[in-house]
């Protein structure tokens, strides 16, 4: 009968201690390791999700400077910008260079030729002011970055550039570098550089 247990104990198998501490150790690893993947996933997710917007901001602050920033309601929305100007004048400028245009638009009567957009840079944001119909803005537009993104965008450079040689302005070179914070000391940067010209 002695024989017979020992002989039971002897087929049976299992773990030792150190083959089970190598296993944990390994997995502890794997673990680290995918854990490590995973938050450089997310922390690069993360910028460049950030770093899509900050170009799309970007975009879309020339285009509404060259297609027309919307004024009126209703059925009465007119577009004033670079491509529907009557006239074009840099402002807060030195020379040919300035942080500021101003773009008149067309006017059905005489007293709607005030009505404009003006377009410049003020505490670190693009900015917008218009009259439309004689009555002037309340308040100026953040046309990039959007007053809650002020904390996170940072422009570098706003200019206005005249490229056409005659006197009034025709044709104006627009610049505007931007960047974004993406994390401690990070930022992912955006550079435009376009050309545009009234009708």
């Amino acid at each position: 009968m002695k024989k017979h247990k020992s002989s039971i104990l002897a087929q049976q198998s299992g773990f030792t201690l150190i083959e089970l501490i190598v296993v944990m150790t390994i997995s502890v690893l794997l673990l680290l390791i995918s854990g490590l993947g995973i938050g450089t996933f997310f922390r690069t997710y993360k910028e460049l999700t950030a770093w899509t917007k900050l170009q799309q901001d970007a975009l879309n602050c020339l285009n509404i400077i060259k297609n027309g920033v919307p004024v009126g309601m209703g059925t009465d929305v007119e577009y004033i910008g670079v491509v529907n100007a009557v006239t074009m004048e840099l402002t807060n400028t030195t020379t040919n260079v300035a942080t500021g245009l101003k773009v008149t638009p067309p006017s059905a009567l005489d007293i709607y030729k005030f009505d404009n957009a003006h377009f410049y840079l003020y505490n670190g944001a693009v900015r917008c002011t218009y009259v439309h119909h004689g009555v002037q803005a309340a308040s100026p537009l953040y046309v990039f970055p959007k007053e809650e993104d002020l904390d996170d965008i940072i422009i570098d450079k706003f200019l206005f550039t005249k490229v056409n040689p005659e006197q009034n302005v025709y044709v104006v070179q627009v610049e505007l570098d931007a960047r974004i914070k993406t994390g401690a000391d990070r930022y992912r940067m955006v550079k435009f550089k376009t050309k545009m010209a009234k009708k």
